[in-house]
């Protein structure tokens, strides 16, 4: 078994994301979907009641939160392939790792999520919403089991391929 890591990094902070860059939301906007809240320029998990602004003379705005709408379009920012004859052993191991991951990540930043997760042709096939979710996905496979990982980066949109294997 090969327990070498591999990154192929191309910058994308160039690249823009279609559903966060140049869309403005009204303080407070509250997703009807996931019920995420965006308050101070930032989506945020919590409770609209929490949050300060003139009731009298404002309102609530509800508006799908761009995670709820990349998981609507079928739009992906990251695309996470794991292959191997390890998986069909620790299968269920391997899940709890990735939404442990989604856990995570929804901790620091709401709108990275889990938007499938497929078992076809022997390999399991994740999509997120965002390339930091797929990122922390690969980084916690490798560091947790070891095999091969592999990340590449897109040059003309803001999408991450991980690879990960181990036999």
């Amino acid at each position: 078994m090969s327990m070498k890591r591999r990154q192929i990094r191309e910058t994308t902070e160039h690249l823009d994301d279609p559903y966060i860059d140049g869309v403005e939301y009204h303080d407070p906007t509250r997703c009807p979907s996931c019920g995420v809240v965006y308050n101070k320029k930032r989506w945020r998990f919590m409770d609209v009641k929490d949050i300060e602004y003139d009731k009298e003379n404002d309102h609530i705005d509800i508006a799908k939160c761009p995670a709820c709408r990349k998981i609507e379009d079928h739009y992906p920012m990251g695309i996470v392939e794991l292959s191997g004859k390890f998986i069909d052993g620790h299968k269920e191991d391997i899940l709890n790792l990735i939404k442990n991951e989604e856990e995570r990540e929804m901790e620091k930043n709401p709108l990275g999520r889990l938007m499938k997760i497929e078992d076809r042709d022997g390999k399991l096939y994740i999509e997120t919403t965002n390339e930091a979710l797929a990122l922390r996905i690969g980084r916690a496979l490798f560091k947790a089991f070891k095999g091969e990982v592999d990340y590449k980066f897109s040059e003309t949109q803001k999408l991450v391929r991980v690879m990960w294997r181990r036999d």
